[in-house]
Formats: C-alpha cells, structure tokens, sequence
C-alpha cells in the first residue's frame, strides 16, 4: 500500500449466526473470540486509522468505535453504510468477524499494489469474491452506497454486492485457507482443529505444565 495512504478498518459483527447456532463475534477460537483475532489482526497490520466495529455495542471492544445499522440485523450492507460515516482515512478494510485466518487476510491486503484502483478483493480457489475481505477506497465507496441508497430508498437487506459490484475491483487470487470462514458447526470444528494444531507447532510440540 502506498505510503501517504491513511487506512482505516471496518469488521462487521452483527450478524445472526444461525447457520452456526452461536453469535460468532462471541465465538472462541484459538483462547480468543473470533472478533478479538480480527481486532488483534488489523491492529497488527497496517491500520494507521480508526477500527469501528459494526455490531451489538456489548460485543465492541475498548479502543474500537461502534456503530449499529438499523434496524439490526438489517444486512452487511446497512451495516457498512453504517460504519462509513465515521471512517476519516482514505481507504479501509471491510472484514467479516468470522475470518477463520485474519491475520493472513489483512497481510494479503495491505501489502497488495493498489495504484488508483477503487477496490482490492479476495477471490477463494473457486473464483468467488469475498467482498467482506476487501480493501476499498473510502471515497468510491461512500458514493456507492449513496447511489444505491438513493435508487432503492434503502440499503436495508439488500446484498452487499449491489454496492460492491460496481466497483472497479483488482482480484486478488488466495488459498482456501486464507479464504475460510465459520458459517457452520463443522466449519467451527475445523476452524478449532487448526488453531490447536498451529499452537503446537509454534511451541515446538511441548505442552505448558
């Protein structure tokens, strides 16, 4: 990413989670809530702005602005219309809270050459955008959103893509791995897997006694 752009992030956590049964931002992988590794990973990187979380206000850590669509539960994209409005940096990260890798989602995304286009995205093996894993120019997105708000009176429960794919969007080519997330049980189960099997391989295989 060029060096005079100010990046901000924005993680959506406010969905249902009825596939999975369970609120993912309160979800626990890895001794950590799901939301609390996609915080950790953006704080990490190369964030130099705000992180605003778009959620319930009982689930925004401290240190994060929170901000809520209305009605809630009213989509990704009431949400980030939501989120937008306090975002001051030129671009930003848009992320799911259920990022199964999210520190190699955020590496993917920051180190990306950006030039002057108005949007990174991941593509999972498939070819399948991931729109909540995407790098956007603040600036375009703003007037997407203001766009579609204005066509259909509303950006209530509607998909994130009526906004998202209209815009000038470089594909970014990434592995299932980096591109998983948790929808399901069994989904949560793999995720819990990994994490377990990559703690011991950092630790060299050696338990803590």
């Amino acid at each position: 990413m060029s060096a005079h752009a100010s990046l901000s992030a924005i993680v959506l956590a406010g969905g249902r989670g009825s596939r999975l049964g369970a609120d993912k931002a309160r979800v626990v992988v890895g001794g950590e809530t799901l939301l609390a590794r996609v915080i950790a990973a953006v704080r990490g990187g190369a964030v130099t702005s705000e992180v605003i979380v778009a959620g319930p206000a009982a689930v925004v850590p401290d240190g994060c602005i929170g901000v809520r669509e209305e009605p809630a539960f009213g989509g990704p994209l009431a949400a980030l219309a939501a989120a937008l409005p306090r975002v001051t940096a030129d671009r930003v990260l848009v992320l799911a809270c259920d990022l199964v890798r999210p520190a190699a989602v955020v590496a993917l995304l920051t180190d990306a050459d950006l030039g002057e286009g108005e949007a990174v995205v991941l593509t999972d093996p498939d070819g399948r955008p991931q729109w909540l894993a995407g790098n956007y120019c603040v600036r375009t997105l703003h007037a997407a959103v203001a766009e579609v708000e204005a066509r259909e009176g509303s950006v209530v429960n509607l998909p994130l893509r009526a906004v998202t794919g209209a815009l000038d969007v470089r594909w970014l080519d990434a592995s299932a791995a980096a591109t998983a997330d948790i929808d399901t049980p069994a989904d949560l189960a793999a995720a819990q897997r990994a994490a377990e099997t990559e703690r011991t391989a950092a630790t060299g295989g050696v338990e803590n006694v």
